[in-house]
């Protein structure tokens, strides 16, 4: 269908293979056994175009120390077990504490500080940056590098209590221990609740209040910029799969995609436009696989259930399906490039009566 014949001969590739597919992600900070974080970046699969991959444990009455991104916004997906997200909104001056679980995101823009404390006792988060090596400034090195003298000329703490005060920390924190004041924080019904004041950005949304796609049991939610306003540089797709049901071929005119697998096992299949090799990536639990920009691919349970991330570096998530190629193309046209029988291809598409996204149209593979 895609294929051509060019008036010299027969197309060449421009370009080998580019590796697509990552089977374990790099571990980037252990505390212990259940705090964690592994990083999906261009360290690891230097395809990456802006767009990147945390995956953040934690055990309750840990946190994710303050911090921020210089180069990257963040979006944050809950998997398992409930936290709060503290964000510091620097032009309104106020703090917006999201109380967050399963399934529901939130958005970080980039530089803003922020940081993630576990409400219960096993906490899974996946983290999607906007950038393919996001840079992290710690609060622990702010503290312990910055001269105390400073902090007395700038807010007229004493310099040397203070020094006394942030003694204890003796290098990068990353994650750190459970004491009293954390213990306070989550038991505080104040920061148990998203901020909804006036003017207060909107940064959280809940997946499964936008179904993009339906099919039995297959669903398809998406996160865009039509929900969070501010996020313009990333958008996701909550993907649940059943055997049987595909995610149709389609591309992104304009978008990269980072395909990560929470649970079940899929097949990403990826037609290389150079090669012209198709590529299939058995991808588990953890691994992820990425589809360049305008690449033909599809998405295939291999298990009875099968729940992945797709995650686009723009806001938007404009996709050219398959299912609306093959049925508002004229079948004259294919006729007339490919030599196809205009009359029976009409017919082979019948079928095919709207965009599809999770098929097969019946329901029930032929």
């Amino acid at each position: 269908m895609f294929g051509f014949k060019h008036k010299v001969g027969k197309r060449k590739a421009t370009s080998k293979s580019p590796n697509l597919f990552l089977k374990s992600s790099s571990l980037f900070f252990k505390q212990d056994a259940g705090n964690m974080i592994f990083e999906v970046t261009s360290k690891q699969l230097p395809v990456l175009n802006r767009i990147g991959l945390d995956e953040l444990f934690l055990t309750q009455g840990h946190i994710r120390e303050p911090h921020w991104h210089p180069n990257a916004a963040e979006l944050d997906y809950v998997v398992e077990g409930e936290v709060l997200i503290s964000i510091l909104d620097p032009f309104r001056h106020q703090l917006l504490t999201y109380h967050v679980q399963p399934g529901q995101v939130v958005y970080i823009p980039i530089n803003w500080w922020h940081w993630i404390t576990a409400v219960t006792k096993k906490v899974y988060i996946v983290q999607i940056f906007s950038h393919e090596d996001r840079q992290i400034i710690e609060g622990s090195d702010v503290l312990r590098k910055t001269p105390p003298e400073v902090f007395q000329l700038a807010y007229g703490v004493n310099a040397k209590q203070f020094a006394n005060m942030v003694a204890p920390i003796q290098k990068t924190v990353v994650i750190g221990s459970p004491d009293a004041v954390q213990k306070s924080e989550r038991s505080g019904n104040r920061l148990a609740v998203k901020d909804t004041s006036a003017g207060t950005p909107n940064l959280f949304f809940e997946l499964k209040q936008n179904l993009s796609a339906q099919r039995d049991h297959s669903f398809l939610y998406e996160v865009t910029c039509d929900q969070i306003p501010m996020m313009h540089n990333l958008s996701l797709g909550d993907l649940y799969l059943t055997k049987g049901h595909i995610r149709e071929p389609h591309w992104h005119p304009n978008a990269d995609e980072l395909d990560y697998v929470i649970s079940g096992e899929v097949t990403v299949s990826i037609l290389n436009p150079f090669t012209l090799k198709l590529h299939n990536y058995p991808v588990k639990p953890g691994q992820v696989a990425f589809i360049p920009k305008g690449w033909w691919h599809w998405i295939t349970p291999m298990t009875d259930q099968a729940h992945l991330l797709v995650n686009f570096n723009d806001g938007q998530i404009e996709s050219v399906e398959g299912s609306d190629v093959l049925r508002l193309t004229s079948p004259e046209v294919f006729q007339q490039a490919y030599g196809m029988n205009a009359r029976q291809y009409a017919k082979e598409v019948t079928p095919i009566t709207e965009t599809l996204k999770i098929g097969p149209p019946d329901q029930k593979l032929k």
